[in-house]
């Protein structure tokens, strides 16, 4: 980094929050995915303040700004891929507000998924957006990216959460969105504009969240089929039954023999298997929702179908989900995580076509698809061409 331009950072925010050690420059240059770049330098700002004077010097030296949380992210926007100022945001980590009566949260960007949770449990109050990483990824990359989570098919994603931000644009200047009502409708919508938007068009220093009741009870099940498009069948039919379950997770036939090979969970080997919850405000509520989604599955031919009768049975059922992508990873030299995006509808036709991509390259491919070596990464295009052909979109969530 030119020492002119060093210095008038260090004056921003303090020598104490510069950096050009190479233990940070290593870390800064890469996220969860494959991609890695060296960054000029690092910087911590405690405020938008602060952020709009660094994204002055920065523009008016035409040095890129890579803003950072957590660094968890699985499409490489957090990379440095120019050099650049990585632009961390940790250091601006306070939860400003709790507003019960008015269903709203005010973060700073560098406040971690779980710290809030944590914050809202005392109140019955939860956040429903919960990434993978949820245990370390920051809502201003959550923000960034538009987590979603395994709750998503009933709750949405981050955008449908985010009633107004404060953002630093790059010229410096420093602007507000949206409101802290939960109904505003005057003016352009910039704040959907801004999620998801992964950096490109403004760094965001304060994030104004709605905010939910928690549910009170929840009942949980798995069920087995030896036929992935029956699986694929089921799921469709459950999102066209007017039932909306909280989670619905599926995990292939590789992923099982991969756990079972490196846990002693001892699950079925079979083509899916499909883990559902439903929540709800009474036992009766959810239950009654669980009892529909069961007689779906068993309709659509499931070998085997069991729900969880007590806590212990819930938190046994959860483990070869939660236990999945370590697995995965520890067994595989190279692997690509990501997220696939098609309509409801496509489930099964998705399954259907990967499973024949899986079949012609040669490759592993289930809910965390991977493969041996680095060589093999061309092959997993067709993939892509298939999401493309069914959905119209291309899709890489980061949390």
């Amino acid at each position: 980094m030119d020492e002119r331009i060093k210095q008038e950072l260090i004056k921003i925010v303090g020598e104490e929050n510069y950096t050009e050690r190479l233990i940070d420059m290593v870390s800064y240059s890469y996220d969860a995915s494959e991609h890695s770049h060296r960054p000029f330098c690092g910087v911590w700002p405690g405020t938008a303040e602060q952020v709009s004077e660094i994204l002055k010097l920065a523009n008016r030296e035409k040095i890129p700004v890579i803003p950072r949380g957590a660094g968890t992210g699985l499409s490489g926007m957090s990379v440095p891929a120019k050099g650049g100022i990585v632009l961390d945001l940790n250091h601006m980590n306070k939860i400003l507000s709790i507003r019960i009566e008015d269903r709203l949260a005010v973060v700073q960007p560098g406040v971690v998924y779980a710290a809030l949770e944590n914050a809202l449990a005392p109140y019955g109050f939860f956040f429903p957006p919960d990434p993978a990483s949820g245990k370390v990824s920051t809502l201003g990359g959550n923000v960034a990216t538009n987590a979603g989570g395994v709750k998503g098919a009933k709750y949405g994603t981050t955008r449908d959460y985010v009633l107004g931000l404060q953002v630093v644009l790059p010229d410096g200047r420093i602007m507000r969105t949206g409101s802290k009502a939960i109904k505003s409708v005057s003016g352009y919508d910039l704040t959907r504009l801004f999620v998801g938007s992964e950096g490109t068009l403004g760094v965001v220093t304060e994030i104004i969240l709605k905010i939910n009741p928690k549910p009170r009870a929840t009942s949980t099940a798995v069920s087995t089929f030896d036929n992935l498009e029956d699986a694929g069948r089921a799921v469709t039919e459950i999102m066209h039954s007017g039932i909306l379950p909280s989670v619905l997770e599926i995990l292939g036939r590789e992923t099982l023999m991969a756990i079972n090979q490196n846990t002693d969970l001892h699950l079925p080997e079979v083509d899916a298997m499909l883990l559902v919850e439903t929540d709800g405000y009474t036992s009766e509520e959810t239950q009654y929702q669980m009892k529909k989604i069961l007689d779906i599955f068993r309709k659509n031919h499931a070998q085997e179908v069991k729900e969880a009768k007590s806590e212990a049975e819930v938190t046994e059922l959860w483990k070869a989900r939660k236990s999945a992508y370590a697995v995965l990873a520890r067994i595989k030299t190279h692997f690509v995580l990501e997220d696939v995006t098609v309509p409801i509808g496509k489930v099964a036709d998705m399954l259907r076509g990967v499973h024949e991509i899986a079949k012609k390259y040669n490759l592993t491919i289930e809910d965390i698809r991977s493969w041996n070596n680095l060589e093999e990464a061309d092959r997993i295009y067709p993939s892509d061409r298939l999401r493309l052909r069914l959905s119209g979109l291309r899709s890489s969530t980061l949390n």
